[in-house]
């Protein structure tokens, strides 16, 4: 955390502690010095939108029952006693506009941190 804005950082943390249930990473709240809020705050804002999508998405989700799926029995003893390790992927109900522009999106945010991964440099 030593390139943080600590003040921005700690603002970031306490909007995290607000409005989310699970516990932060530090890249979750870490907000570089050189950085603008006004993009941090987008960029917060992106993430609240992505992850109420996913948590909707995931609030209906019946995971399948191993018992009658077609492999070896072996797996399904593995798959029953790690079932909280195993995550299964989810489907994206996206239309194909949404996807790329949310790929767009991200593209967009890679090239502004490789930006700010260079300058730093």
């Amino acid at each position: 955390m030593v390139d943080a804005d600590y003040e921005k950082s700690k603002a970031a943390l306490k909007q995290h502690i607000k409005t989310k249930k699970f516990a932060p990473s530090l890249a979750d709240f870490s907000i570089p010095i050189n950085s603008d809020s006004e993009n941090s705050q987008a960029e917060m804002k992106a993430w609240e939108i992505i992850e109420q999508s996913v948590a909707k998405e995931m609030k209906n989700y019946v995971p399948p029952d191993v018992d009658k799926m077609p492999i070896s029995d072996e797996l399904k003893q593995y798959l029953k006693a790690n079932r909280r390790n195993v995550r299964t992927p989810f489907k994206s109900k996206l239309t194909v506009a949404q996807e790329q522009e949310r790929k767009a999106f991200l593209q967009k945010q890679i090239d502004e941190l490789a930006k700010r991964e260079e300058s730093s440099r």
